[in-house]
């Protein structure tokens, strides 16, 4: 009886690698320990401007595509794609420094290992706190003075996201995610970290290209720059805990 416990315990652990998770956690390397986001002097002062930018750039792109000011998500036809480079997480819970390196290199055109990038965020084995990873990229670039962001509503985050496309920059964002808002997923996962790297509104529905360190069940089929309904990306950070984006 003893023999037969411990099998199905190495089973459910081997059942668990093989599909990219660890058995410790329901997902791939956020911390589910909700730390509250502290802005530095620096950031408060770059929210200010950024956000009168964003009002200016919202009212400008609606009036460009005549779009009605009530129903704003992103401009009709548009199509954004940055160059994101894709790297496959190390460990089933380094998401937020595989990330964190994704956004890096195309910013910079190098990045640290992942390694190093985990040291420096403090990454554990339960994962990675999503609220400090605005001020590491902070001291690791100059391009996008990133600033943390929750509970955005549809309008507000599509126009986030659309900005930081439109501006050169990779959003990043935290998610919880269901097969039923993102298909090319198979399982629930309960957290992960990732970044925008495109949009397509010229066909119905929207879409969203996110760049995926995760490679679920080592199918090939999340890994890398991968395009998902935009409405079930925002869900899908909507679900999460933290409801938050860097931007």
């Amino acid at each position: 009886m003893k023999k037969m416990s411990l099998s199905l315990l190495v089973a459910g652990a081997v059942f668990l690698s093989s599909n990219g998770l660890s058995a410790h956690a329901e997902g791939t390397g956020d911390n589910p320990i909700f730390t509250k986001d502290i802005k530095t002097p620096s950031q408060i002062v770059a929210e200010k401007e950024k956000e009168k930018a964003l009002k200016e750039w919202k009212e400008k792109t609606k009036k460009e595509k005549g779009v009605d000011a009530g129903n704003y998500v992103i401009p009709g036809g548009t199509y954004r794609a940055l160059s994101v480079p894709s790297f496959e997480q190390e460990t089933s819970y380094w998401c937020g420094p595989a990330t964190t390196k994704q956004v890096l290199h195309y910013l910079n055109g190098s990045s640290s290992s992942q390694s190093t990038i985990a040291s420096g965020l403090g990454t554990t084995t339960d994962g990675t706190d999503f609220s400090r990873i605005d001020d590491y990229l902070n001291t690791k670039q100059s391009k996008n003075n990133y600033l943390y962001s929750s509970g955005n509503t549809y309008d507000g985050w599509s126009t986030k996201t659309d900005y930081g496309l439109a501006h050169g920059y990779p959003v990043l964002l935290d998610l919880e995610i269901y097969p039923s808002y993102m298909p090319k997923y198979t399982t629930h996962i309960a957290g992960h970290i990732l970044n925008v790297s495109g949009e397509d509104s010229r066909f119905s529905p929207v879409q969203m290209r996110l760049t995926d360190p995760y490679d679920q069940g080592n199918r090939g089929v999340t890994l890398g720059n991968v395009w998902h309904p935009h409405k079930g990306v925002y869900d899908a950070n909507m679900d999460h805990f933290r409801q938050a984006i860097l931007w």
